[in-house]
């Protein structure tokens, strides 16, 4: 049961981040860095028990792996991704790390696939065009959820 506590946080963060990203294409770099301070304090606390130990490791580790990979991917799209998104990857990565250290990569697949499937009904419904901005913070937040929520059912 406990182990649950970092989906609120995730959950509280993940929405108004969202909300904020859908508004203003922008994703404030203090209320990110609150999800980043309030998920590793959850996880900390969590850890205070012993065995999740391998636990935080791993989720840092994922949170790294995953800030960097989204770093790689704000160079190569020369600026179609947002430095706000490679800001966001880390708290994400921490939650993905900490339900699911194998199926990071996952969560990036899936938040990209989500973006593309809003993108291509939005294209041929006529409601977007190629030139479009579509903010991708609340794709990143989903396709997150959807690994840990299918991490913690498994």
């Amino acid at each position: 049961m406990f182990s649950l506590l970092p989906f609120i946080p995730m959950a509280y963060f993940g929405i108004r981040l969202s909300i904020i990203d859908f508004k203003t294409h922008r994703l404030p770099n203090r209320m990110v860095g609150w999800f980043v301070f309030t998920e590793l304090a959850v996880m900390s606390v969590l850890n205070l028990g012993g065995p999740q130990l391998d636990q935080l490791a791993n989720a840092l580790a994922i949170a790294v792996a995953t800030t960097a990979s989204y770093l790689l991917l704000y160079f190569l799209s020369r600026g179609s991704l947002g430095m706000g998104d490679v800001k966001l990857a880390f708290p994400l990565g921490l939650c993905v790390g900490w339900y699911s250290a194998d199926e990071w990569l996952l969560a990036i697949f899936t938040s990209f696939l989500l973006a593309g499937l809003v993108a291509v009904i939005g294209l041929a419904s006529k409601q977007m065009t190629r030139k479009s901005r579509l903010a991708f913070g609340p794709f990143m937040f989903v396709g997150t959820l959807i690994v840990c929520v299918f991490a913690v059912l498994n």
